[in-house]
């Protein structure tokens, strides 16, 4: 399988007048990932599956993903995706889907320790912007330490 760890991209800003859930990607943030998608397709053939947080930025994230990719994707949302998502909940849903490319849409510092879970039996440090992308490539069955990194690309700001 081909993992795609996928930060959402820029985020309206925490605030007291809106629940962290139900915050939006700012106008920025649409620009960002759509240009950024358009040079992941050059590292990327083709996504299966996109999994997503719940959270309103991630859906919004990969709505995008979804519109870029052809055939579309599909999109599926997992409350297990949310902040603070753990990386054996995560092998756990991937080991039950039959799909070979694999996006998963969340959160920062989540994604980050995925990274570290899937990629290294040691410490890792990683910086993962919003908009970013991490590609992971399994032999067979997804468990810690077995994945092999093979990108990490940074959003694109035009």
């Amino acid at each position: 399988m081909n993992l795609y760890l996928i930060r959402h991209s820029i985020a309206e800003n925490i605030s007291i007048n809106k629940k962290d859930f139900d915050r939006e990607l700012t106008a920025e943030g649409k620009t960002v990932i759509h240009n950024s998608v358009k040079i992941w397709k050059n590292y990327i053939q083709n996504i299966d599956a996109v999994l997503t947080s719940p959270l309103i930025r991630a859906v919004q994230t990969s709505e995008i993903i979804l519109s870029e990719f052809q055939p579309t994707p599909i999109l599926m949302k997992d409350n297990n995706l949310g902040t603070g998502s753990r990386t054996s909940d995560l092998i756990e849903l991937l080991n039950t889907l039959e799909y070979e490319n694999v996006a998963v849409v969340g959160h920062q510092p989540d994604l980050s320790i995925h990274i570290q879970n899937f990629c290294t039996s040691g410490n890792l440090s990683i910086y993962f912007p919003p908009a970013a992308i991490a590609g992971i490539e399994f032999d067979n069955v997804i468990k810690y330490d077995k994945g092999k990194l093979l990108f990490l690309i940074p959003p694109v700001h035009i």
